[in-house]
This record gives structure tokens, sequence and C-alpha cells, in this order.
């Protein structure tokens, strides 16, 4: 729906429901792709998180890269999404 309904808690809710759906449907692929497989819960679920939270920053970069000459917003996209995906996707106490 456009953001401009209901001031924007619409857009806001079904994007919430959207995301629960996918979810959903990412782990039931996992577990039936490892049993399929042979491969661990465990061995699938962290390839997958680590699939899933590297594929958007890799075509942000590359998109930040193919826009600007000097490819400055691609580097900083790289840092920052590494970073993030190191501090907080290990999950260290």
């Amino acid at each position: 729906p456009p953001a401009s309904l209901w001031g924007g808690w619409l857009c806001f809710i079904m994007s919430l429901v959207l995301i629960g759906g996918v979810t959903t449907w990412v782990i039931d692929f996992a577990e039936l792709f490892g049993c399929v497989t042979g491969i661990e819960d465990s061995i699938t679920a962290i390839t997958l998180v680590a699939l899933g939270t590297s594929m958007p920053d890799l075509f942000a970069s590359r998109c930040a890269a193919c826009r600007d000459e000097e490819a400055d917003a691609s580097i900083v996209n790289v840092t920052g999404s590494n970073s993030v995906n190191v501090f907080l996707g290990i999950g260290l106490p």
C-alpha cells in the first residue's frame, strides 16, 4: 500500500507481516533442504543466515559503485556491513 495511507502505519504493518511470512518460508526451506541433502540443521541455518545478510549488502555495494565515480559509498557500505555482520551476526556477548 502507499505510504500515505493511515500515516504510513498500514505500510509498516504490511512490511512486518511480509517479513514474518518470508522468514517462515526461508526456515521451512532450510529445514527441507537440510533433510534432503543430509546436512545438519545448524549448518544449513548458519549458511542461509550468512547468505541472507551478505547478499543485500553485495547488491547495495554494487549499485553504489556503479553510480559513484570514486566508489566511496560502496567502500563505506562494505566496511560498515562487514562490521555489523561480524559484531552483531556472530552474537558474541
